[in-house]
């Protein structure tokens, strides 16, 4: 027996049949790059990332084993569990495909009780247990489906094995993907947790076990050879959980929104996706092959199951990560089941779109922009989260004046030529978190800016709806293409090359432009045609926008300009 997923005949282009993440450094290649010989050189030592991963869960470092990825951990246990008279593995199916073939390995038996859906079997699984039990083993959230289980239920399952001298083993590569990450405390307790899932960081191969104790953690640590993590993977993950906790977390509260989405569509299509806590949905299909190689044929990899009677006509989705993703997969399932993309594409741009509230102007908040006149299109909003607190005044009938304050001088910089080129009056005051890095407060105002441009629009009648421009800068030459189509759709190509512009991140400069295009609601191609200075891509890139916008946005005669009547 071995692992062996079904393969595809179609070129993928978007993987969701690994239950992969985005990763948490979005500066990765930067990261790597800067890692010097002795992580090549010189053996590893996993003890700095055994300490920050001690810090992270709130335990002893002592009670930590860093592992090749959670598989490892899960290979060392039955290793050290499945011997003597005790080769049974007490579990439930369907569930983690490795379970069974590491057990194996090992001479041990599964006993499992059927979980597919609905409250975990507690006491069936519990009837299983007696003196010939090696471990049991609870996968929470489970994989392939995406239930959880209690915590009451974890602990009477961890008593009920300690009774017979047997552990447990509570495989938790899912959890920060559930609403409960509450971390569960019991003497007879082995907790299997991931950097492959929630951190992005599969190709690394680093997982961690949280033993109940230093003797159980020594027994596991010494399953394994001396070296069992490359020291680049080491490094790589310590810098992850050090520094990028925040994007971690922005990344999978936007999966969890769009997990919540998926789920609607995928029964507007005729599915039936059962609940998840995890990155990904187990959803049966009347046609499921038929599903799986039409999305095939688009590109897209989801999961189907070979010879499990209980996932028989069943396909397993990981939630995509970002929106251009999401898009991907929305438009293929759209095609499958006879929808209307233009809905789906709404909707995305809800869950992109910050929550805005609109204040009456005070005296410490009022704009040195000019007065509007009557009949202008404008928007005054405030919008406030924990990692930043945004003000927005914005007249899309202005003179180009501009008053911007992010704390990022590039971005100032680029917000106002914005303004002045596509002669909108914009005031944008951003109070961010830029003691981590750039990435929220750029994301932010770009989210909060479309927000307020979409809301200035209203309803979308009488403007011209289409924007192009050129815009050169010295060497530099870029062009921007907007449709204010109510269909949101990034195509951003800027060819950056260096690491920052100033204080902003090359990377966050680009995701400036993706997310300005999910609230706006608008098609928004920007290509960098050529040009060498990274400066000089990105302003070019800004005015071409600016002008393009700027054309888009006026005033024309009709109504909505659209053959379908709406926008």
């Amino acid at each position: 027996m071995a692992y062996d997923p079904p393969k595809f005949k179609n070129k993928i282009t978007l993987q969701l049949s690994r239950n992969e993440s985005r990763c948490a450094i979005e500066s990765l290649s930067e990261t790597l790059g800067g890692l010097n010989e002795d992580f090549v050189v010189r053996y590893p030592s996993h003890m700095a990332l055994q300490d920050v991963i001690g810090h992270w869960v709130g335990v002893e470092s002592s009670r930590i084993v860093v592992s090749a990825g959670g598989d490892d951990s899960l290979d060392r246990i039955m290793r050290t569990m499945l011997i003597d008279r005790r080769k049974k593995v007490v579990s439930h199916a369907p569930s983690f495909e490795m379970i069974d073939i590491y057990a194996s390995n090992y001479g041990g038996v599964i006993d499992a009780v059927e979980w597919l859906d609905g409250a975990f079997p507690t006491d069936q699984l519990l009837a299983k247990i007696d003196d010939s039990t090696g471990v049991v083993i609870v996968v929470s959230p489970n994989n392939p489906t995406g239930g959880f289980v209690s915590k009451t239920d974890v602990l009477k399952i961890a008593d009920a094995a300690q009774q017979h001298g047997a552990k447990m083993l509570l495989d938790n590569a899912y959890i920060e993907f559930a609403d409960d990450e509450t971390r569960i405390e019991h003497d007879n307790l082995m907790i299997l947790r991931t950097l492959s899932k929630a951190w992005g960081l599969a190709g690394l191969r680093v997982g961690y076990l949280i033993a109940p104790d230093e003797a159980t953690a020594t027994k596991i640590r010494d399953a394994a050879g001396p070296f069992p993590v490359s020291a680049v993977s080491l490094e790589t993950a310590r810098i992850a959980m050090t520094d990028h906790q925040p994007t971690m977390r922005t990344n999978i509260e936007r999966i969890k929104a769009f997990r919540s989405q998926l789920a609607a569509l995928l029964e507007e299509c005729g599915g039936k996706p059962l609940p998840s806590a995890g990155n990904f949905l187990l959803c049966e299909f009347p046609n499921a092959e038929e599903v799986w190689k039409q999305l095939a044929t688009d590109g897209i990899a989801v999961r189907k199951f070979v010879g499990s009677p209980s996932l028989e006509n069943k396909l397993r989705i990981t939630v995509p990560a970002t929106a251009a993703e999401y898009l991907e997969l929305t438009q293929s399932l759209c095609r499958i089941g006879g929808l209307n993309f233009d809905v789906q594409m709404a909707a995305v741009a809800e869950v992109m779109k910050p929550e805005m509230v609109v204040t009456a102007a005070t005296p410490e908040s009022s704009t040195a922009l000019p007065a509007a006149k009557a009949g202008d299109r404008t928007a005054q909003t405030k919008r406030k989260t924990k990692e930043t607190d945004i003000e927005i005044a914005l007249n899309l009938d202005g003179t180009g004046k501009a008053e911007i304050k992010t704390g990022i001088g590039f971005l100032d910089h680029m917000l106002t030529a914005l303004a002045f080129h596509s002669r909108m009056d914009l005031k944008l005051i951003c109070d961010g978190d830029l003691h981590i890095d750039d990435h929220h407060t750029a994301e932010d105002c770009a989210l909060a800016l479309g927000t307020a441009i979409d809301e200035a629009l209203g309803p979308r009648t009488g403007i011209k709806r289409f924007g192009y421009a050129y815009a050169p800068l010295d060497e530099s030459l870029a062009r921007s293409v907007v449709d204010l189509s109510g269909r949101p759709w990034p195509e951003i190509h800027l060819n950056l090359q260096r690491e920052m512009v100033g204080t902003w991140a090359c990377e966050n400069i680009t995701h400036f432009f993706q997310s300005l295009a999910m609230t706006l609601r608008c098609s928004l191609h920007v290509d960098v045609i050529r040009g060498d200075n990274d400066h000089h891509k990105a302003e070019a890139a800004f005015k071409s926008l600016a002008k393009a916008l700027g054309e888009a946005v006026t005033k024309a005669e009709g109504a909505v300009p659209s053959t379908k009547g709406v926008l």
